[in-house]
């Protein structure tokens, strides 16, 4: 019953939060509603016991690319922030969309009578997971931590160079 509960609870937020992200026009609180949606996920995977996710949702997601997301947002130039607001047009077509959407889904989830539990702990393991990430993926997974290292010079590339123009 509690698990149950934690699960509605983290879904919802997670759902609140990035509707509030994308009807949000300041883009760093709308990076924030993201970290937020993120760490709602993070949450879901923990009430579903798979904790080996929700730490890599966490140091992955939560951490790393939102912390490249915030270098991005502060090196471009904030004179797309004074956009005028979308025509009415545009909202009246967003908000149809969205109900279609929504009523699909809602479609979809009444149609849908049982959820299959997540399966136990000892079939996807943390050991099966780290054999397969540095046994036959471990190239991949080298180059994956060059493409980040890549970012991170070029963000502080950008941002010094920005600082020197000035």
């Amino acid at each position: 019953m509690i698990i149950n509960a934690a699960i509605y609870f983290f879904g919802g937020l997670a759902a609140l939060a990035t509707l509030l992200m994308l009807f949000q026009r300041d883009p760093v609180k709308a990076a924030m509603l993201m970290l937020a949606a993120l760490l709602a996920t993070a949450g879901l995977y923990l009430a579903l016991s798979a904790q080996l996710l929700a730490v890599l949702q966490v140091i992955l997601y939560a951490g790393a690319i939102m912390t490249l997301f915030i270098v991005a947002l502060t090196v471009t130039p904030a004179a797309w922030k004074d956009k005028p607001a979308p025509a009415r047009i545009k909202r009246v077509l967003g908000l149809a969309a969205a109900a279609v959407i929504l009523a699909e889904l809602l479609k979809v989830s009444t149609a849908l009578k049982t959820v299959t539990a997540a399966p136990e702990f000892s079939e996807t393991g943390t050991l099966e997971i780290a054999r397969q990430l540095f046994g036959p993926f471990a190239l991949q997974f080298e180059l994956l931590s060059l493409v980040i290292l890549a970012s991170i010079v070029a963000a502080v590339a950008l941002t010094s160079r920005r600082r020197t123009a000035l």
